[in-house]
């Protein structure tokens, strides 16, 4: 079992991270993209892009306390979880560039925080493209991440899981 456990800080960062992640996947993938582009949708985007933002934010925190405070013992096995969360981090941070992309080309920022119309279709512009590729990419690496999770939790019984937790 291991004795290594994360800050408190950085459990927080992860959890809110992880909540705040699922509800854009969900919102994003299974409502906002079925609604049609009337100013009804603005409300819903606007929350859509300020949550972006705050994703953004919380994954640059979790990366800049990784660095400030103590780190896993460097077994191979945590040089490959580390390789991961890289992956997934960079990849959740490519997800909020390319919304911001999007927010650019199409005028959106004016439209959401201002008095300008929604595009006619989101899907016209190459970033709104990328922005659901790596949404999917993310909703994989997620799945991958929890099934990792999952598996030392109940598999390897290691205790992995509880380095992630409040408990002592």
């Amino acid at each position: 079992m291991p004795t290594f456990r994360y800050a408190k800080s950085q459990v927080v960062l992860h959890w809110v991270a992880a909540l705040v992640i699922a509800l854009m996947l969900v919102t994003g993938t299974f409502i906002l993209s079925n609604l049609p582009n009337t100013p009804d949708k603005i409300g819903m985007l606007r929350i859509h892009m300020m949550m972006g933002s705050l994703v953004a934010i919380l994954i640059l925190t979790r990366v800049v306390l990784g660095r400030m405070l103590p780190a896993p013992p460097a077994t191979d096995a945590q040089k490959k979880a580390h390789l991961a969360q890289i992956v997934l981090n960079l990849t959740v941070l490519l997800l909020a560039a390319s919304g911001s992309v999007l927010a650019l080309q199409s005028g959106l920022f004016d439209a959401v925080f201002g008095s300008g119309a929604l595009p006619e279709d989101f899907k016209v512009f190459t970033a709104r493209q990328v922005h659901g590729w790596v949404a999917k990419a993310v909703m994989a690496l997620v799945a991958l991440h929890v099934a990792s999770a999952l598996f030392h939790q109940f598999f390897l019984k290691d205790g992995e899981l509880a380095r992630m937790t409040f408990r002592k």
